[in-house]
């Protein structure tokens, strides 16, 4: 070969290899840039000066070609880098369902190497239950173009425990628009599920029980009372108290208490429907919704009292199966109250309920009763009472009547203080009424703390009287008063405030107060002895009547209460009492003051028997101050 020929050769070689890699528009490039040369010479002078050319654009887009695919390949490797650092699973799945990429989340989770997954599908790696599941979701993107949103389970490698997943699922398109695979992001939300079952047990479930709290009770009542409103289907609402459970807890502690209420309840979900809700509102108070019990008001009737008497039965036995449990015997009082055709609502059926349970436990308790009209408005009325009670005092309503005592020679010697309430539209309500109310609520404090001071004030009037300054006022004391820490110092106080003679201030207490904590008592009224004040037994012989208390108590009087006093003359047994009584009391020293005196007859016998001092109709009525009499008739001093 010639020299000619091999550099032909050569050129030809390197231009091929040149070319190879150099778009057309570099040779029109150089074309462009090199003159025409003559024949012969002119080929040989062309390649000597195109080759280097090709030659250099050809390295130079090589090494651009060499930097953008390593641009490209640094991309993936990113890429890569970051799905395989997202906390979730990406995968993608060809239009057969088999893997075609999955991160490194994802296996993690199924808990196989990338070459065992890919390639497969579900089935190769889940259960056919599960894998059944997957494969209804990636239909629906493969077949529909669906973008799918959905909550799956995925069983980990390391167990038998079903995770839960939030899987966003979409389908990849091919240029020509068909779908050729599909994209999956599966998020863990197994905790998340975890925190928010257990947020919501605690907003709506009772930690010791387990049983649906206050809060679910009420949404499920609601429903219920529209459910009716739509259907006129009775529903039942059973208010469930365990009587006297305060006793477990003072007497056995509160941890044995807890273990009562936890197998009360299990045995009271052993006679439930599952359809309908038993609750525990709180300490011993349960609540049983039952639903749906038929159209006729006394097969509800029926319905409800049947399932009461079956739960009255379950608590009884409660404690029967766990040695540990309270040995005391437990019984409940159940309240029941009936709704339907839209008469009722949650208040009113809670309220209902409430006052059908307070009635069962006033009859004594391990009873049912049901509500009714009429025990709610004398509940209501209660209720009215009790809401103006609260205000009587602020708007001085209050007032003190005397009634006046007298001696055996007809002379006034005192008086006792009885409360009245001057109401605006109800008049003058009787004592009867409106003390155990406020009793029940405390108002009995600050109203007891009037009473004492308006009496001493009348007492300090009195004193600057000269017919009037040796009486005395004998004043109630509650048994709620007597055990405040501080009721020493405010008699002290009312006292000293109003400038009232000690020794002419009469306190009146009951037997059932001597009887709650006879050493507290003692001391108090020992404290108030050494002020001077004196004490008297009030209603003596309607309870449980003690000597020892007689004895030992600083006690000047007694008080035989008028239901002896009515039978002196036609019952020879409260004869014999008020008999018994003035003995007893003139052994011990104690002045003896009858109650209730009503007639010249009475009177007279009394006298008889060594009676001192009288109180009743027969001398005077309770009277406002300005109305009171304290000179009584000649025809009732004895002749």
């Amino acid at each position: 070969m010639s020299n000619s020929g091999w550099l032909v050769s050569i050129c030809r070689t390197a231009t091929a290899g040149a070319v190879a890699g150099l778009p057309m528009a570099a040779f029109a490039a150089a074309g462009k840039s090199v003159l025409p040369l003559s024949p012969g010479w002119g080929g040989l002078a062309l390649t000597v000066v195109l080759v280097p050319v090709l030659v250099v654009a050809g390295l130079a887009y090589r090494r651009r070609l060499t930097k953008e695919t390593e641009r490209l390949r640094a991309g993936r490797e990113e890429l890569a880098t970051i799905l395989d650092s997202v906390d979730a699973c990406i995968y993608v799945k060809s239009a057969d369902l088999r893997y075609q990429y999955v991160n490194c989340k994802t296996v993690q989770s199924i808990g196989l190497p990338v070459d065992s997954i890919l390639g497969k599908t579900d089935f190769d790696l889940f259960d056919a239950n599960m894998a059944a599941d997957l494969r209804f979701n990636d239909q629906r993107v493969l077949q529909q173009g669906e973008k799918v949103v959905a909550e799956e389970g995925h069983v980990l490698a390391t167990g038998d425990t079903i995770r839960t997943y939030l899987s966003i699922k979409l389908p990849l398109h091919a240029a020509d628009g068909s779908i050729r695979a599909l994209c999956g992001i599966s998020t863990d939300v197994t905790e998340y599920r975890d925190i928010q079952e257990s947020k919501y047990r605690l907003t709506y479930y009772d930690p010791l029980t387990g049983l649906p709290n206050r809060r679910l009770l009420l949404d499920r009542l609601g429903m219920v009372v529209k459910g009716t409103r739509r259907s006129e289907r009775y529903a039942a609402l059973l208010f469930i108290d365990l009587d006297d459970f305060k006793v477990v807890n003072e007497t056995q502690g509160l941890y044995s208490g807890d273990r009562l209420l936890s197998r009360v309840a299990r045995c009271l979900e052993e006679v439930v429907r599952e359809s309908d809700t038993l609750a525990r509102l709180g300490a011993d108070e349960f609540v049983l919704l039952i639903h749906d019990l038929g159209l006729d008001v006394e097969q509800a009737a029926h319905a409800a009292e049947r399932v009461a008497e079956k739960l009255l039965g379950q608590i009884v036995n409660a404690r029967g199966e766990d040695g540990q449990l309270p040995v005391l015997p437990i019984t409940a009082s159940i309240g029941i109250t009936l709704f339907a055709d839209g008469d009722a609502s949650v208040e009113a059926a809670m309220r209902q309920a409430d006052i059908a349970l307070q009635q069962a436990k006033a009859a004594g308790g391990n009873t049912l009763r049901f509500f009714n009209a009429e025990m709610q408005a004398d509940v209501m009325e209660r209720v009215s009472l009790e809401a103006d009670l609260h205000q009587a005092l602020a708007r001085d309503e209050l007032c003190l009547h005397y009634q006046v005592q007298v001696d055996s020679h007809a002379s006034v010697v005192g008086v006792e203080a009885l409360i009245r309430w001057n109401h605006p539209k109800r008049g003058l309500v009787p004592p009867m009424l409106f003390i155990p109310l406020a009793e029940k609520n405390r108002l009995i404090l600050p109203i007891g703390y009037w009473v004492l001071e308006t009496a001493c004030r009348q007492l300090a009037e009195w004193a600057k009287e000269r017919d009037k300054e040796g009486l005395y006022i004998a004043v109630n004391v509650s048994s709620v008063q007597f055990h405040q820490t501080d009721f020493v110092t405010r008699v002290q106080h009312a006292l000293e405030m109003t400038g009232a003679d000690p020794a002419r201030l009469v306190l009146e207490v009951t037997e059932s107060l001597l009887m709650e904590d006879p050493q507290w008592v003692r001391e108090i009224m020992l404290r108030l002895s050494k002020l001077g004040i004196r004490f008297a037994l009030d209603d003596f012989g309607t309870g449980f009547s003690s000597l020892n208390y007689l004895k030992r108590l600083p006690l000047h009087g007694l008080k035989i209460d008028k239901s002896f006093v009515n039978g002196v003359l036609e019952d020879p047994v409260d004869a014999a009492i008020v008999n018994t009584t003035i003995t007893l009391a003139e052994s011990l020293g104690l002045e003896v003051t009858a109650e209730g005196v009503e007639s010249e007859a009475q009177h007279r016998w009394l006298l008889e028997q060594g009676c001192q001092v009288f109180q009743g109709y027969y001398f005077g009525r309770p009277q406002a101050r300005e109305n009171l009499k304290l000179k009584v008739a000649e025809s009732f001093i004895p002749t």
